[in-house]
């Protein structure tokens, strides 16, 4: 009866194992849910909160491994193989993995990052970027202002988001970030400039006489903006080296004045007899001579700048390419200032000739003048031909222009887009 009982009990205790394991293991299955939905529910709370500004855009990370002093050489031993070579069965335990082995993102990434040296697309390279590494075309912001006292140092020209390529060589143009070549190729000025008393100098002529513009690049101070002729030689080069002394540019535009043709500013003048088409397309040669200016100035032009008709369809492609347009101050009766304005072409006006005869005093009554004016209105603009005693005058002067309460911007610093 004991052994029948007993055995009874092993019985049911056997019989009742599988269930009870069974019972376990449904139990088991919400805590495992649980568990897992703590895991999941963790993840997606870790990406949502993360502070991430570059969430949702593709970046490309470089890795850059820490240099580490070389290994010394390892003595062979007999039978061991040389280094690089490998076993017929044996494959290498760490290999930099191959373009075949990435995923069809990584290796789309790749491909973008690399088209950013190559220019190959720039709808690509605006849209991807590289953690650490400045943009300084596409989409990306716009230079720092510089801080008082720091080194200007004006960029390489052109940017090739702000050139159009053309028959007659490179136009400028609005980049398709919205950039402006007059804004771009502008000299900045320092934060903490002051905003009153500012005086802005514009010295022309440059680019026909070599020895004369080398003096005026060298000889005046980087605030001062040069404007160069559309006829001299090697006019890029000449640009590049003002830019690296620190200098903005312009180019000048023949303009017709009166007494034409007997008074001739030169070839592809801007006439009144032309129609549009034609004057459309001497604008477009002489804009095509060099790269890198931030606006133009007009050469003569007493006539040229009196006829709405004539002058209007110039104003609005000089707006269209986004530069600045300076009014040099010759003709009192000129119009393109107004008609600048009315289109919403940045456009400046200056309020005397420097030197109109080669002769120290009167530019030095002339550049007290200019103070003056400034005085009263906050800013003022003056322009002076490219002749080494203006230059000399002009050097001398601004020497002193600090200490005596003003302060020397490029022409640029006083225009409003």
């Amino acid at each position: 009866m004991v052994a029948k009982t007993a055995a009874s009990g092993s019985s049911g205790s056997m019989n009742g194992g599988p269930a009870d394991d069974k019972g376990r293991r449904i139990g088991l299955l919400p805590i495992a849910a649980i568990l897992v939905a703590i895991l999941y529910g963790g993840t997606f709370a870790w990406l949502l909160l993360s502070d991430s500004r570059l969430a949702g855009e593709p970046v490309v990370h470089v890795a850059l491994a820490p240099e580490e002093p070389p290994a010394p050489p390892a003595q062979e031993e007999p039978g061991a193989e040389k280094p690089g070579t490998t076993s017929e069965t044996e494959t290498p335990a760490t290999q930099a993995p191959g373009p075949d082995t990435l995923s069809p993102e990584e290796r789309a990434l790749l491909e973008a990052a690399q088209n950013l040296d190559k220019g190959v697309d720039e709808d690509i390279a605006s849209e991807v970027r590289i953690l650490g590494a400045e943009s300084v075309s596409g989409n990306g912001t716009k230079p720092d202002i510089p801080q008082a006292g720091a080194a200007i140092v004006l960029a390489p020209v052109p940017d090739p988001n702000l050139v159009e390529k053309t028959a007659n060589g490179p136009l400028p143009k609005i980049g398709r970030d919205g950039r402006k070549p007059w804004q771009v190729y502008a000299r900045p000025v320092p934060a903490g400039t002051p905003a009153d008393r500012r005086i802005a100098l514009v010295v022309s002529g440059m680019g026909i006489s070599e020895s004369a513009t080398a003096h005026a690049i060298e000889a005046l101070p980087p605030e001062v903006t040069l404007s160069f002729a559309p006829y001299g030689s090697n006019l890029q080069q000449w640009i590049d080296k003002a830019r690296e002394a620190g200098h903005e540019v312009l180019l000048e535009l023949p303009m017709e004045p009166f007494g034409y043709p007997q008074n001739d500013p030169g070839p592809h003048t801007l006439l009144t007899s032309a129609d549009k088409a034609e004057n459309i397309s001497r604008l477009e040669w002489l804009m095509s001579r060099f790269t890198g200016y931030a606006g133009v100035m007009n050469y003569q032009g007493a006539r040229f700048t009196t006829s709405p008709s004539a002058l209007k369809p110039v104003l609005a492609a000089l707006e269209a390419r986004g530069l600045l347009y300076v009014d040099n101050g010759a003709s009192a009766r000129s119009l393109a200032p107004g008609l600048a304005r009315d289109i919403g072409l940045p456009a400046l006006q200056a309020n005397r000739i420097v030197d109109p005869v080669q002769n120290p005093e009167v530019i030095a009554t002339s550049l007290d003048m200019l103070e003056d004016a400034s005085q009263q209105s906050g800013e003022a603009l003056g322009v002076a031909s490219g002749f080494p005693v203006t230059v000399d005058a002009l050097a001398q002067w601004t020497a002193a222009l600090k200490q005596d309460g003003f302060v020397l911007v490029p022409a640029t610093a006083l225009a409003r887009d």
